[in-house]
């Protein structure tokens, strides 16, 4: 196997990794902040914690597409 694509594959994940978490608590803050808005109430633990589940598969695909797409990008700009 090429040794660009190994790099590219190993940065990519690497990288989706790297901003899972914090993307994934941004994500569900604002999700948090929207079902309270809607509800007008604060929601219940169990709320909170079926919320942050539900919260984890928009979170992978959004990070690595983005790791995917962000490393596609800089190896054909700098590597080729």
């Amino acid at each position: 196997m090429d040794p660009y694509k190994v790099w590219y594959w190993v940065s990519s994940i690497f990288l989706a990794v790297l901003i899972f978490r914090p993307t994934k608590k941004f994500i569900f803050v604002q999700r948090v902040r929207k079902a309270e808005k809607k509800l007008k109430r604060d929601l219940t633990e169990e709320e909170r914690k079926n919320l942050e589940k539900r919260t984890i598969p928009m979170t992978a695909f959004i990070v690595i597409t983005f790791a995917l797409l962000f490393n596609g990008i800089i190896m054909d700009k700098y590597y080729k």
